[in-house]
């Protein structure tokens, strides 16, 4: 899962981000609600973790600015155990609620019970442009006009990433940081896969259906999703 930490408070952000690291999560680490406001903007993630004590922008008006955007799950870290503060902080939009201290291990256990709800509520396929396109994640099979296309596992990675978050303009950096954190290569690469890509799904860039670049932004998916 993907998931944006908001804590100020560097010992326990990076506690959290390496546990759950640990456990196979991507993690972006912020420190206020500012930065995380600014992460959002071109960025999409399956949990956010946030204390409510940030510096500047507190965290419930941080939790009524996601809402007014989003629906991403919202657990809430707080040193304050009034039962009516987490009612008022439920009922602003938060879906989960930790006092400090909290333990690390129950927080990841409910990392784990969250990831087997979501997978559950993601569509398994995928299509786009009246069927033209479709996106078997159970799978991972690509089919371009009903015919199956052969696709290598970043390319299809990479595929899967900006048709999840379509209509939103990854940089290369951003992409890369997707597939090759933990690889030598280099974000140039990416162009190559996007030419591929484009290649056997027969887009042109010029006139594309799925894949329009940004020049100087990044790329962009831009097919219209089915019913």
């Amino acid at each position: 899962m993907r998931i944006l930490v908001i804590e100020d408070h560097k010992k326990i952000n990076d506690l959290i981000t390496l546990y759950s690291r640990q456990d196979k999560h991507e993690v972006v680490q912020a420190y206020s609600a500012e930065e995380a406001k600014s992460i959002l903007i071109d960025q999409l993630f399956d949990i956010i973790i946030t204390d409510l004590m940030l510096p500047g922008i507190q965290g419930e008006d941080f939790i009524k600015y996601v809402r007014k955007n989003s629906d991403v799950y919202i657990i809430v870290l707080s040193a304050k155990t009034e039962i009516k503060h987490k009612i008022d902080v439920i009922s602003l939009g938060a879906d989960d609620y930790l006092t400090k201290p909290f333990s690390v291990e129950e927080l990841m256990a409910k990392l784990k019970n969250l990831e087997k709800r979501l997978k559950i509520f993601s569509p398994l396929k995928y299509s786009f442009n009246q069927g033209d396109l479709v996106i078997n994640s159970e799978g991972r099979q690509v089919f371009y006009k009903d015919i199956e296309i052969e696709l290598t596992r970043n390319e299809y990675e990479l595929l899967y990433y900006l048709a999840i978050n379509r209509n939103r303009v990854f940089s290369r950096d951003d992409i890369f940081q997707f597939l090759f954190k933990d690889s030598d290569a280099f974000d140039r690469v990416i162009d190559a896969y996007i030419k591929n890509i484009r290649r056997k799904l027969n887009d042109h860039p010029k006139n594309p259906r799925f894949i329009k670049t940004f020049y100087g932004a990044g790329y962009q998916f831009i097919g219209v999703q089915d019913e």
